[in-house]
């Protein structure tokens, strides 16, 4: 056998030996407990459904499956640790629309690319963003809303929940639709946000079905429109902004579980296959729902259409209305 065939030969037989190890790997995945990055600090519903999923994982994958929070940065440290980790499977990613839509629009620099970096699990979660108002505004449902601005210009403002945050993508899609323009007032986070609506503060914002039901069910505040293609079962009564005219008025709240770039293939169908009879479980979709948040599954491809499409359109909104991280 000639020098060159004999190191082909060598070679393709320590290629196939990795192969082989890595289809066993595969096989015995997992063998040491699984953690769950969640980019946000502990008690919020994405660190509960987190927690939540977790825990049905832990139960079908035979191994523990612990969530970790790593807030910070507007969810990029979480993030970019986890795109940075070993694609083994034993790290994965917990996050939603900020890490993967938002922050690459508003950003510069980013230090993880939100398809390139990571495998995509599935989607877990979806919930409503919801425009709301307090009650002493002179408008009791949106066509009524309409009417007083396009009244009074530049007279009005709303809160979001942060500069480049969801909430505040959703306002400047719907104001950009209507042809109006309301001064934003960012906070820092949905709490204060909502500490000042209720008080009258402020009279509009845009804040999440969850965090928002419990005040609407209770009176305390009053919904206009939901931003999404079709009503929230949560609140049904609520009408969606396509159902208003304006179709521009639609922008999800999602979390979804990814792991690093470059996962095993074996490794990942196992990822897919536990996350997607997890949601499927009853006792897992009646925790959620008891949030406002309803269980969802994705294909992979599913999840990098949606995130290329919202990114697209963010990037038009963004440049529209000059928007800016804080």
């Amino acid at each position: 056998m000639s020098r060159n065939r004999f190191a082909g030969a060598v070679a393709l037989s320590i290629a196939s030996l990795f192969g082989v190890i890595a289809l066993c790997a595969a096989q015995d995945y997992p063998v040491k407990p699984i953690r769950v990055v969640v980019p946000f600090p502990p008690g919020g519903y994405a660190d509960t459904t987190a927690r939540i999923l977790s825990q049905h994982l832990t139960e079908r994958m035979g191994q523990q499956v612990v969530v970790e929070n790593k807030p910070g940065a507007g969810t990029v440290l979480g993030a970019d640790a986890v795109a940075k980790a070993k694609p083994d499977g034993y790290t994965l990613l917990y996050a939603g629309t900020s890490t993967f839509t938002t922050n690459p629009v508003v950003l510069p620099n980013l230090p993880y690319d939100p398809v390139k970096s990571f495998t995509p699990i599935s989607m877990v979660t979806n919930s409503s963003l919801i425009l709301i108002a307090h009650p002493s505004l002179p408008a009791n449902n949106f066509l009524e809303l309409v009417a007083l601005l396009s009244a009074k210009p530049g007279h009005y403002s709303y809160g979001s929940f942060g500069n480049g945050t969801s909430s505040h993508f959703a306002g400047e899609l719907l104001w950009s639709a209507l042809g109006v323009k309301l001064v934003h007032v960012p906070y820092k986070g949905a709490a204060p946000m909502m500490t000042d609506l209720l008080s009258g503060q402020i009279l509009i914002s845009i804040d999440t079905v969850p965090f928002s039901a419990q005040y609407l069910r209770a009176g305390k505040i009053k919904p206009l429109a939901v931003a999404s293609a079709t009503r929230s079962r949560f609140l049904p009564d609520v009408p969606t902004g396509a159902e208003l005219g304006y179709a521009a008025f639609n922008l999800d709240a999602w979390s979804a579980l990814v792991g690093p770039a470059g996962l095993p293939g074996g490794v990942h169908a196992k990822l897919r296959e536990h996350t997607k009879q997890a949601l499927a479980t009853k006792s897992l979709q009646d925790a959620f729902a008891v949030m406002s948040v309803d269980a969802v599954g994705s294909t992979p491809e599913e999840f990098v259409a949606l995130v290329k499409r919202d990114i697209e359109r963010l990037r038009r909104i963004a440049r529209e209305a000059n928007i800016r991280s804080d």
